[in-house]
Order: structure tokens, then sequence, then C-alpha cells
């Protein structure tokens, strides 16, 4: 009975070998299939083969070429002096706002140009050469360069004083307006204040003066009436010249119109043509007698 119980035993323990054998088998026999299937697969796709990249032919030559502007050409163009006067003019309204410096290309874009890169460097050209622009070369920025630095009321009657204080006269108008905005209105309060006097020139241009109230009088109106009643018109000015003499005032030097002497002419000396008798003598002993 013992050697039945071994020997069914043994003969399940060789079956359970053998079932694990099949099983690991059937498990290769799988895996290997796969494999095939997988190798069929890959097989009936196009392979394309890896193309080497080309390299560019090295040379001496810079990849990018350095812009040589062409301002000769754009110096005979008819528009210029558009350009140049509206970038100008958009710079004071600019400093007249605000007085931060703006580059060249924001201009542009500003005054609503169309320019190329030749008149682009044309214009910038004009603009660092133009007396009343300010460029910075660290920023490589634009900005109004007024004639006085002034912004508002308070700077302008500061101007007129101090042009007052060192005899310096007054102002022109025209620079008032260029750098203070509403110009006409600020010189107008300061006007109806007693602070400023405006002048009208010959050419029709106008100067502003500082008006110091300390130093005015009052006349009375018979004094200017009889001021204006006397008439020196029959008087001339050699009279009045011997007049201020005897009185002790002396006159300016250089006043009034120098007459130019006449330049004699000095005389030319001629030669005088001598007939020469005695040819056989020599020139160095023969002399000329007036």
């Amino acid at each position: 009975m013992l050697f039945l119980k071994t020997c069914k035993t043994h003969n399940s323990n060789h079956i359970m070998t053998f079932l694990s054998h099949f099983r690991m088998n059937t498990n290769l026999l799988q895996q290997h299939a796969a494999f095939k299937k997988q190798a069929t697969a890959s097989s009936s796709k196009p392979t394309s083969k890896p193309t080497a990249k080309q390299s560019a032919p090295r040379t001496n030559e810079p990849s990018k070429k350095r812009f040589k502007p062409d301002t000769k050409s754009v110096a005979n163009n008819p528009n210029t002096f558009k350009w140049l006067k509206t970038t100008v003019d958009r710079l004071r309204r600019r400093y007249q706002k605000e007085r931060k410096p703006v580059s060249i290309d924001d201009l542009i874009k500003m005054t609503g140009l169309d320019l190329d890169p030749h008149e682009k460097a044309w214009l910038t050209n004009a603009l660092k050469d133009n007396p009343k622009v300010l460029f910075e070369r660290e920023k490589e920025k634009f900005s109004f360069k007024p004639s006085y630095p002034m912004h508002n009321k308070d700077d302008l009657l500061n101007i007129l004083r101090e042009h007052y204080d060192n005899g310096m006269g007054g102002i022109m108008e025209l620079d008032v307006k260029e750098c203070i905005l509403k110009a006409e209105e600020v010189i107008a309060e300061l006007k109806s204040e007693n602070l400023l006097k405006c002048v009208t020139r010959s050419d029709k241009q106008v100067v502003i003066y500082y008006r110091d109230t300390s130093v005015e009088c009052q006349l009375s109106e018979d004094f200017k009436e009889l001021w204006n009643t006397i008439s020196v018109k029959e008087i001339s000015e050699n009279d009045i010249e011997n007049y201020l003499k005897r009185v002790g005032i002396a006159t300016m030097e250089g006043y009034g119109l120098k007459k130019k002497n006449a330049m004699k002419k000095k005389p030319v000396k001629r030669k005088r043509n001598v007939k020469m008798l005695n040819s056989h003598l020599d020139s160095k002993m023969l002399k000329e007698f007036d």
C-alpha cells in the first residue's frame, strides 16, 4: 500500500511538472507568434533613409550687409523741407505738454510720414543739425530746444524780470508762443496785472518787456498837451548839437553820417621815350636829365 501511494505521488509530481512545462511552452509560442506578426507589419511600411544635412559653404563675407544710406539723392527731393518742418513742429507741440525725448521711429509714427530707410537717415541727420532740436546721443532721442526755458506764467515773469534787472531788454513774443501752451492767454493775464508791456516794432514783431510800476509817475494832461505842441522840425541837427554843447551836454561820438573824403588820384609816372643818338656809347654811361 505504501508503494502504491509512493508511485501515485511520484506520478502526480510528473504530471504537474509536465503541465507547468506545457504552459511555459504555450506562452513562448504566443510570444513568438506576436513577434513574427510585428516583424511582418514593420517590414511592409516604407522605410525612409535619413538624409544628411548639407552644410552651407563657409564664406568670409558677413551674413548681414551694413546699410549705407544715400542721403545725397534724398536731398534733391522737394519734400525734405516739409518733412523737417513737420517733425520740428511736432517736437514743439510735444514740449508744450511733456518734455520727454522721443526716438526717430516714434517721431515718424507721430507725424504719420511714410519714409524709406534712406529718407529716414536723411531726416535723422537734418534733425541733429537743426538749431531748434536737442539730440541726446546716449539715448538716441530728440526733443525741442526752446529759446528760453519757460513752461508757464511764472517762468515767463521770472525771465522778463531777469532781463530787466540785467539791462537785456525784452523777449520776442514768438519765443514765448513756442514754449508756453496758450501763450496768448498767459500774456493777456500778465498784461491785465500791469506786469508786462508789449511793443510792436516796425517789422510788426511784438517784443514783451517787464513793467516796473515802482518807477512810473503820473503826468498831468496839461503837461502832455504842452509836450505834443512843441515842434522841432525847423531845427537842424547842427543847431541841436551846438545847443547841447553850450548847455554842457556832450553829444554821442559818431552820431550822423560821415562824409567820405574824396580820394586823390596819384599821378601815374610815364616812361619817357629817349631816342638813342650815340649808339656807340654804353647804356650805363648814359644818364637821363629832366
